[in-house]
């Protein structure tokens, strides 16, 4: 009767373990943002990834399409996207308008940065579901862009019109040309290199002044002139294997189950539950030596699964480790005011507060990253708080080599380093 009820209870808290860490898992990447989202939030629809797809043609106009992907993994979401794709059927200037506005006023920008005259036409809005095989709803905003790049002769340059383009960690930007030329720049070097293609992730690349800058060549040979996978649709339409928004789940809540089985093993037999009664040295190890092992190929299936992204996650979880530690010292400096008094605990203070007290225990400046890591939040969550401080002026930020600064104003008299940049 022991066994069988140690048995159940560990069974139990496996499925315990597999509720909490699938739908973690899942949201990491965070809520999408970009132009035309509120619409879909609005009706209920949170897109979890953004994907940019940008098509320049010979003459230098280009074709866009702004993509939103949503996992529909419950009942809930699911109607909810039905729902939403059968109001932007029926009513689709009611998705354009607030969209072609805001793209004119980012096309009237860069026509006054580049000199070029450019215009946004052809605005258009779609809904629809796909598999891959997981089923995703997908609502894309398109539209033409005139003179998009600069046409020098048998050369094209893009980039100079979305200088400093912003990608969020669940957004990537897919830019492709024609098959009559190749690329002879790419700056900088794309994540994922497809023929004609390249791809960059917002998980990984930051677009720093100058940044991205393609020069195309016609019949020139460079970089993604060769595909480095294997050839599959364009991404507008059915996206590669590595393409999936969260690629390490199932690998995830394996490792998780393998771990906690293996422990629950290795408790049972030092009990005497599962034979070996004496639970000594033996026990112990040939349980930790089976955990071990199959941890290890655990962590290889998640490894080949992730592809490219595993750099972006070493990087990540180095920041967030880094920033734990400050973010320890922070919350115990926090905890009392500058009278002596206790201040209000961190669950009760706004996100603009947390920001605040944070950047406060750094000094008064801290890297933009590490609050994320430091208050466990996504990238995309990030950016949202720290841009709405910085329009109300609450904070200031620039640039330092790749990584944005957060400051508090009245740290303007210490000036900045050379080789920062106004953000």
């Amino acid at each position: 009767m022991a066994t069988r009820d140690a048995v159940f209870a560990v069974l139990c808290a496996a499925l315990c373990v597999l509720a909490v860490v699938a739908p973690t898992a899942a949201a990491q990447e965070g809520s999408a943002s970009g132009p035309g989202v509120e619409p879909l939030v609005q009706q209920g629809v949170e897109p979890d990834s953004t994907r940019i797809v940008v098509e320049v043609s010979e003459s230098g106009d280009a074709r866009w399409e702004i993509q939103y992907w949503t996992r529909l993994d419950d009942e809930n979401t699911t109607e909810a996207f039905q729902s939403l794709r059968d109001d932007v059927r029926a009513n689709p200037d009611d998705y354009t308008s607030a969209f072609a506005e805001r793209i004119a006023s980012t096309v009237g920008a860069a026509e006054n940065a580049t000199g070029r005259e450019m215009n946004a036409t052809n605005v258009s809005v779609s809904a629809e579901t796909r598999s891959l095989p997981d089923s995703f709803g997908v609502v894309s905003y398109s539209f033409e862009w005139s003179n998009f790049a600069a046409v020098d002769g048998d050369r094209l340059v893009v980039g100079d019109a979305i200088e400093g383009f912003f990608l969020d960690s669940s957004s990537r930007l897919i830019l492709s040309w024609p098959d009559e030329y190749g690329a002879t720049t790419v700056e900088p070097a794309g994540d994922e290199t497809r023929e004609h293609t390249v791809i960059w992730r917002g998980s990984q690349t930051e677009f720093v002044s100058g940044e991205p800058n393609v020069v195309l060549g016609r019949g020139a040979g460079g970089p993604g002139t060769t595909a480095t996978a294997t050839a599959t649709p364009t991404d507008s339409e059915t996206p590669a294997p590595g393409d999936d928004p969260f690629p390490t789940t199932t690998a995830l809540i394996a490792a998780a189950l393998v771990v906690l089985v293996g422990a629950g093993a290795l408790y049972l037999r030092s009990r005497g539950a599962l034979g070996g009664g004496d639970g000594g040295a033996d026990a112990a190890d040939t349980a930790t030596g089976t955990v071990a092992e199959a941890s290890a190929d655990s962590t290889t299936a998640s490894a080949d699964e992730a592809g490219s992204e595993a750099a972006a996650s070493d990087d990540a979880a180095a920041a967030a480790a880094s920033a734990g530690a400050g973010a320890d010292a922070a919350a115990d400096d926090a905890d009392a005011g500058d009278d002596g008094e206790p201040s209000p605990p961190p669950e009760l203070l706004s996100n603009e507060e947390r920001v605040l007290r944070l950047i406060e225990s750094r000094g008064g400046r801290i890297k933009q990253q590490e609050v994320a890591g430091a208050l466990d939040w996504t990238d995309a969550k990030t950016s949202k708080v720290v841009r709405g401080m910085r329009d109300e002026g609450t904070i200031e930020g620039f640039r330092l080599g790749r990584e944005n600064v957060l400051r508090l104003p009245e740290d303007d008299e210490d000036g900045d380093d050379g080789d920062s940049e106004e953000v």
